[in-house]
């Protein structure tokens, strides 16, 4: 199932029955944040969305998700044909790489390399998604987001804001006296280059985040840079929570 070596540890198949087990051992740290190797993008089968932050044991929320959708399909690796599919967990970094090809139920197949890091004595991760058109041509839309649904019984929104590139979500925790805020910057590049067209802004009552289509065709790159900062009141003062999440990212 996985191959243990002396600073990684790698999947070299698909196991989608596995996948639970597997998060469970591929498990990564930064000392503040802690995350299990769920995947970013949507997944119909069962999975745990678990990201813990340092002296909490329940985890939060998802900090890294994503959607992929093509004119009228949504990457699911739930449904989609999946091979070629690697993943390796880097421990010396905190890094977590995975590529993948997957191919829809109409045919369209895409590459897919991602990769998450927590960086090193920072309350902050990075997420880049690379997603590459083997002979697909037509619109594309990547969504990235803060927040979800699988968690809403333990917290309520205070507060968010959207802006132009950046967000950040502000929430109290039900079951301790804690508060936390979440910030996101992003970016998404088109072979390379920034795409500058305004992205559409996602504001549900448990989600926030961006959406941004553009027109690939075969070969086509699109590249999804995303950063996120997570700062908890334990740590920061209540009041001072959304500049110091802020200012997380803009220290980079």
């Amino acid at each position: 199932m996985l191959q243990y070596n002396n600073w990684t540890i790698e999947q070299t198949e698909w196991l989608p029955e596995e996948e639970v087990a597997i998060e469970q051992q591929l498990t990564f740290s930064n000392d503040y944040l802690c995350q299990t190797a769920h995947f970013e993008e949507y997944y119909s089968h069962p999975q745990r969305l678990c990201t813990y932050i340092k002296g909490l044991e329940n985890p939060i929320l998802n900090i890294s998700g994503i959607s992929i959708r093509l004119h009228d399909e949504r990457l699911d690796l739930g449904q989609w044909k999946v091979k070629d599919f690697y993943r390796c967990l880097h421990k010396n970094r905190p890094l977590l790489e995975r590529r993948f090809t997957a191919t829809s139920p109409k045919g369209a197949t895409l590459h897919v390399h991602a990769k998450r890091q927590l960086i090193p004595q920072q309350e902050v991760m990075l997420l880049e998604y690379e997603v590459t058109s083997i002979d697909y041509t037509g619109p594309i839309s990547l969504l990235a987001m803060l927040g979800g649904s699988e968690d809403v019984q333990n917290w309520y929104p205070l507060m968010n804001h959207l802006g132009k590139d950046q967000c950040w979500l502000w929430l109290q925790l039900h079951d301790v006296d804690m508060q936390l805020c979440y910030a996101m910057q992003w970016q998404v590049l088109h072979n390379g280059s920034p795409i500058e067209q305004r992205p559409i802004k996602i504001e549900k009552p448990h989600t926030i985040g961006y959406s941004l289509t553009t027109r690939i065709k075969a070969g086509d790159t699109c590249l999804l840079r995303k950063y996120v900062s997570v700062v908890d009141s334990r740590n920061h003062k209540k009041e001072d929570l959304i500049a110091d999440a802020l200012a997380c990212l803009t220290n980079l």
